[in-house]
Order: structure tokens, then sequence, then C-alpha cells
């Protein structure tokens, strides 16, 4: 993807985001812009990229994934800002989270750090506990402009506190996979 049109979409993401959000301490919705894929010409080459994405990841199963589904919003996140650990089931089956900002390589790995997005490990629940010792069991990803993630929508993921000066901007797409209902008894049975 062109760093311009990365560029391009944030700049319009925090146009549209309520300007309160860039004072930091709002709620989810009040940072989100609908459909920002949609939007723009920007957004409409992005958005086909993430599509094509989408199908190589799928290889042989892309043709199950739907043509017409692609939930996304623009994430403006102010400095001080987070994302709680969720997931995306609700409105897909692969979620892709593609970053229009960030700094990259050499952002701190830890939880007061620069905007860090995590994929938490699904088998454990949200709120169990950790003891000193246990380790936080996920994959951290050091957001950079272009940089789109991929993974099933019901893995729990979260982004920690972004301590930058500027708002920290990513896209979240959910894609819809239809697959046939005796998928499972044909490949496992």
């Amino acid at each position: 993807m062109d760093w311009s049109l990365n560029r391009e979409l944030a700049n319009e993401a925090i146009k549209r985001a309520d300007p309160l959000t860039l004072k930091g301490g709002q709620a989810a919705p009040e940072r989100r812009v609908r459909g920002i894929l949609e939007q723009s010409s920007a957004g409409q080459v992005l958005k086909a990229h993430l599509f094509a994405c989408a199908r190589s990841l799928l290889g042989q199963w892309a043709a199950y994934l739907d043509p017409d589904h692609c939930e996304n919003r623009a994430l403006v996140i102010a400095p001080g800002g987070f994302i709680s650990t969720h997931k995306d089931s609700r409105e897909g089956d692969l979620t892709c989270v593609h970053f229009l900002t960030g700094g990259g390589a050499g952002q701190p790995i830890n939880s007061v750090g620069n905007p860090r997005f995590v994929i938490e490990d699904p088998s454990r629940y949200f709120d169990e506990g950790r003891l000193p010792f246990e380790p936080r069991h996920g994959y951290s990803v050091n957001p950079r402009p272009g940089l789109s993630v991929f993974f099933p929508s019901h893995i729990p993921h979260n982004q920690h506190p972004h301590a930058g000066s500027t708002p920290h901007v990513q896209v979240v797409a959910n894609f819809r996979v239809n697959l046939p209902d005796d998928l499972e008894e044909r490949l496992f049975d």
C-alpha cells in the first residue's frame, strides 16, 4: 500500500471523529468512524487491497469469502487511549487490523509503551488472573503505516495504551466466510 494513501485515510478519520476524541479518555463509540472504507476513493482502494489479502490468506477457501460483507471502521486512539480485550466474532469470521499510523520496530514492548496491538491466547478467559511470574501469552505487534494483521475473529485482542502525542489511527475490517454446513463432516469424517 502506498504510504500517502494511509496518511490520507488517517487524516480523514481524525477529521471525522468526534473532536472530544482527540482529548483522550473517550469511550469507543466516540472514536469510531464507521464505514471508512466506503467513504472515499482512498478507502475503496484500501478495501480492494484488504479483500485481495483475505483471498490470498484463505487460499483454497477463498471461494467462500462473502464479496459483499466487509464491516469496517477506523479507530482514532488519542494519547493515553487504549482498546480493552475483546472479540469481533459478531461482526465477521476473519478480522483484519490495518494500521494507518504507528512507529513500527523499536517501540517498547510493554503495557505502558507506544500503541502495541496484542493478539491474546484464546485458551484463557479474559478475566482470569495471572500469577506474578506467569508470562502473558499473546503475540505483540508494533503498528506501522501499511501493516495489516489478519486473524480469526473469535481470537481475543487489544490495543495497549498509546503514549504518543498525536492520535494513532487504525482500520478494522471484518470479513464473512460462508462455509458449507457439512464442511467439517466432509473434511474430518
